[in-house]
């Protein structure tokens, strides 16, 4: 497969490891012309999501780990085998860590997907400034939102023991321990990632609301309460 910037533009460490090994290995200039300790890679935001369906939340929870939805939104429109073969090949070869029993929702899912063509929602994010803070989350709806996207690093409990969370560097963060640190800077990191983790930006996949929704539930792990910056 070959991998620039235009094909894979937003995920987490794997993909960030992927495309940098890629880059020094075609000489293709990344913007570190010298190695002085760890170059950097900034990828920007997916600007399209998994479209609603049976399956969406297994492709966000699985294939986002490598690749963003617009690159498999540009994949061939594969019969459902094809896709089931693939999903397989990425379990099996490159390690992704989805159950067997949910490739074939996925492989179903990803079919019924060949022929859609999501715009980018751009608008969908743009009524929520960076600096304002939206007290009004909702515990349940976070928790959906949270297992659909989160679960994979921080685990079901917060505490950053996922299926790949011990395994990236830095691991993920233990979520139930976040409470000295205010709304503002886990919405801020919510929104935009963490610079050096493989904490990526969510606020093209998330809508104002449900980065509160998040909020508020993550809150709820350690018993506690939004509070103020």
């Amino acid at each position: 497969m070959r991998l620039n910037r235009n094909t894979i533009k937003r995920g987490t460490v794997w993909q960030k490891v992927i495309l940098g090994v890629s880059l020094l290995m075609v000489g293709i200039d990344s913007g570190a012309h010298a190695i002085e300790g760890s170059p950097t890679l900034n990828l920007p935001s997916d600007p399209i999501s998994f479209q609603k369906g049976s399956g969406s939340n297994i492709a966000s929870t699985y294939c986002l780990i490598c690749h963003s939805a617009e690159y498999i939104y540009t994949q061939p429109p594969h019969p459902q085998m094809r896709w089931t073969e693939i999903i397989k090949k990425m379990k099996h070869t490159f390690g992704c860590p989805i159950p067997d029993e949910q490739i074939p929702p996925l492989a179903q899912y990803l079919f019924s997907q060949n022929n859609v063509q999501p715009a980018p929602f751009a608008k969908k994010f743009a009524t929520l400034s960076e600096g304002s803070n939206d007290q009004t989350g909702n515990t349940d709806k976070g928790k959906v939102v949270y297992e659909s996207y989160c679960v994979n690093c921080h685990g079901h409990s917060g505490k950053g023991d996922g299926p790949i969370g011990k395994s990236i560097v830095p691991p993920a963060a233990d979520l139930t321990a976040v409470g000295k640190k205010s709304d503002t800077t886990l919405l801020k990191t919510i929104r935009n990632g963490k610079p050096g983790t493989a904490m990526p930006s969510w606020k093209n996949d998330l809508a104002p609301k449900e980065i509160s929704d998040v909020l508020t539930y993550i809150r709820s792990l350690s018993g506690q309460h939004q509070h103020g910056s």
